[in-house]
């Protein structure tokens, strides 16, 4: 049985939708752009970023770069403003 993911070994697309929607809330309108309905949505905390891009027909990197450029932060990676900082 494989060991879980440590979060070193998570990235933007491994987070829920409601996770990336709490921690980066500039990625909302992108969201919207692309024609999800994730803000406001029930499956948004069960749902990974990679999941919904899937469900939509999206690029991933595509989706992940439009994401991550939002609020000004390059990469997929999930760290914060707080943590990226340091």
């Amino acid at each position: 049985m494989a060991a879980p993911p440590t979060l070193a070994d998570l990235t933007m697309a491994d987070l829920t939708m409601a996770e990336l929607m709490s921690g980066r809330p500039a990625v909302v309108p992108v969201l919207l752009r692309h024609g999800l309905a994730c803000p406001g949505c029930a499956m948004a905390p069960f749902m990974t970023v990679r999941e919904a891009a899937e469900a939509y027909g999206l690029e991933l990197d595509v989706f992940l770069g439009d994401l991550a450029a939002a609020d000004g932060r390059t990469g997929h990676s999930i760290e914060t403003a707080s943590t990226e900082s340091r």
